[in-house]
């Protein structure tokens, strides 16, 4: 992956990093037109109406994103095992189809945050390189492009003290330096995880909406329909908070022991976490809606179902009674 990236002096590294992080603050606070920026966005959207089972992938960069997390005290926090279908015939294939297409949003990520691009133009970017795929695919699919070079950061930082082969990797990408200033750092990482989390949150609740049975509610209900028209806007805010979170790790590993730490930095992390709050916030809201219509819906169905069972002559009542038993 590296081997596609221009070569750049370190310095050059530092100023293109410190040039970033300034876009990115720039691009936040400034644009206020948030229907220009999202006419923008929903511009690139051009589905080919393909239909992709996402869930399987989010599970994996779940697990990865949770194993993921510094712990100042080196202790690792015990997670539930992850449910083994990577050998699963439909999942590997499902890998093997996507795979191209996550190193390619790892890619872009990466070079755009070394190149210093503005935090909005590499969204747009990363939203161009995905058309034709549904809104949560593009969210779960830029998802997995940040969890493979995050999870790579920490399992070398995890690992490195204790492997070879991961500490010579580990010392190319400065990161003895790194954990040295964990303490520090700590805030920072602090930010990071708070708004990972978040992030991930947003992404099971957009991916949630796609698996409301559609025999029981279509986009014409208007909790449903509310909420796909927000949907692009949660999309677009994960996916640049996946550029934020890239951004600051390559910060980190570009400049090593001269990066400096920055109150500034970790409230704006902070101010996107708040941000996809408040949209997951009103998601929930609408899905708890859609739930509710649903279940109303199942109810009127069911009881039609038993009334018009005690309106019909039986033989015996083992019909009307299993019916029964299942309500």
């Amino acid at each position: 992956m590296a081997s596609g990236l221009p070569l750049r002096h370190p310095a050059q590294g530092f100023n293109a990093s410190q040039q970033l992080i300034k876009s990115d603050r720039g691009g936040m606070l400034t644009m206020s037109d948030d229907n220009v920026m999202m006419k923008q966005i929903v511009g690139t959207h051009a589905p080919d109406g393909r239909e992709i089972d996402v869930k399987p992938l989010l599970h994996l960069v779940e697990d990865i994103l949770k194993r993921a997390t510094l712990q100042i005290d080196t202790s690792l926090t015990a997670h539930a095992e992850l449910e083994d279908t990577t050998h699963q015939v439909n999942f590997v294939s499902m890998i093997d189809a996507l795979s191209y297409t996550i190193d390619r949003i790892s890619c872009e990520i990466a070079y755009k945050a070394l190149g210093g691009t503005d935090a909005h133009a590499t969204t747009v970017s990363l939203c161009n390189l995905l058309p034709s795929y549904s809104w949560e695919a593009k969210l779960v699919l830029t998802m997995a492009a940040f969890a493979l070079n995050y999870g790579e950061f920490w399992l070398l930082a995890q690992i490195y003290s204790s492997n070879e082969l991961a500490k010579s990797m580990a010392i190319l990408k400065q990161l003895p330096s790194i954990i040295e200033q964990s303490g520090p750092l700590k805030a920072r990482f602090d930010a990071l995880n708070n708004l990972i989390k978040v992030m991930m949150d947003v992404t099971r609740c957009v991916v949630e909406f796609k698996d409301l049975p559609t025999s029981y509610i279509s986009q014409e209900v208007p909790a449903l329909s509310t909420a796909m028209t927000h949907i692009p806007t949660a999309v677009y805010w994960t996916m640049r908070s996946v550029v934020a979170c890239a951004t600051q790790i390559t910060a980190i590993t570009t400049m090593g022991h001269e990066f400096s730490i920055s109150t500034t930095d970790v409230w704006e992390l902070s101010t996107l976490a708040y941000k996809l709050t408040n949209i997951l916030e009103h998601l929930r809201k609408q899905l708890a809606a859609c739930y509710e219509y649903i279940d109303e819906k199942r109810n009127v169905e069911t009881f039609q179902m038993l009334k018009n069972l005690c309106e019909t002559i039986h033989i015996d009542n083992m019909k009307v009674l299993k019916a029964l038993d299942l309500c």
